[in-house]
C-alpha cells in the first residue's frame, strides 16, 4: 500500500463544457457529429464504444455523457452504472433504439437522467444537455482549504462525493459518514489519489450529496490528514534550505 505518495506532476487544466457521446453505429454517430455543432462553446467527443468514452472521461472528464445501450466492448449499461458510481457529477442522457419493453434494465435506475428514442431530435437533446449542464450542485465552495471541508463534514457525519478543480485537473473524494473512503483522480485511486488531491491549494469544491462507492482503505480521515501536513512541513523545511 502506498501511504504517502505526494510528488510533483505536471500542470494540466480540466477540459470544460465537454460532452462525450457513445455510439457504435456509424450514421448515428455522424449524425450527432453533424448535429450537435449547434451547442456553442461545447466541445464534442465522439466513442464507438462504452470502453472509449469511459476512458475519455476518466483521463480528462466531462460535462455531460450522451451514449447508445448495445455496443460492442462496453455497453450503455455498463458504462452508466461506472459512470454514476465513480463520476456521480456528470450528468447521463441516454439514446437508445431499443423500446422501452425490450430494455434488458431501466437505464433511469442505473443512473441515467433522461432516455431519447432514435432517431434523435437533435434540437430537443442539444436543450437537454444545456439544462443538465445547468443544474448545480447540492453546494459549491470556493476559498477554504480541502481539510477544512472534510473536518466539517467529518464533524457532521456526512456521506457526499467532493468534485475538487484544481490547477492539475479533476478528482474526486468520496466521503461515508463522515469519513474519507476513497479518491480517484486520472488513473490513480485509494490513497494515492486522496494524497494527490489533498496537496492542490486553491481549489473548487462542487460537493454532490451521495457517496457510491466502496471503501477502499482503513486508514481514518485524522491520519490521512496528519500525513499531508508532515509531508508539507517537508517541502517547506527543505525549500528553506535552497
Amino acid at each position: 500500500m502506498h501511504d504517502n505518495p505526494l510528488s510533483p506532476r505536471p500542470t494540466r487544466i480540466a477540459n470544460t463544457n465537454t460532452v462525450v457521446v457513445a455510439e457504435d453505429d456509424g450514421s448515428t454517430r455522424s449524425l450527432l457529429t453533424k448535429g450537435l455543432r449547434g451547442l456553442n462553446g461545447w466541445e464534442v467527443v465522439m466513442a464507438r464504444n462504452g470502453q472509449e468514452a469511459y476512458d475519455h472521461i476518466t483521463q480528462n472528464g466531462a460535462d455531460v455523457l450522451v451514449t447508445d445501450l448495445q455496443m460492442p466492448v462496453m455497453d450503455g449499461y455498463q458504462l452508466i452504472a461506472k459512470v454514476s458510481t465513480r463520476y456521480p457529477q456528470i450528468p447521463i442522457i441516454v439514446v437508445t433504439g431499443v423500446p422501452p419493453e425490450r430494455l434488458e434494465r431501466d437505464p433511469i435506475r442505473l443512473g441515467a437522467i433522461t432516455v431519447f428514442n432514435k432517431p434523435p431530435r437533435l434540437s430537443m437533446i442539444m436543450d437537454e444537455i444545456r439544462k443538465v449542464a445547468a443544474n448545480p450542485p447540492a453546494a459549491s465552495i470556493r476559498g477554504v482549504s480541502l481539510q477544512t471541508i472534510l473536518q466539517a463534514l467529518k464533524w457532521e457525519q456526512k456521506s457526499c462525493t467532493l468534485v475538487v478543480k484544481g490547477e492539475l485537473g479533476q478528482g474526486l473524494l468520496y466521503v461515508q459518514d463522515g469519513e474519507l473512503v476513497n479518491g480517484t483522480f486520472k488513473e490513480e485511486e485509494g490513497l494515492p489519489a486522496v494524497y494527490r488531491i489533498l496537496e492542490w491549494h486553491q481549489v473548487h469544491v462542487d460537493i454532490i450529496a451521495s457517496c457510491k462507492v466502496a471503501r477502499a482503505f482503513e486508514k481514518n480521515l485524522e491520519n490521512i490528514l496528519l500525513d499531508v501536513a508532515v509531508a508539507q512541513d517537508k517541502i517547506r523545511s527543505t525549500q528553506s534550505f535552497l
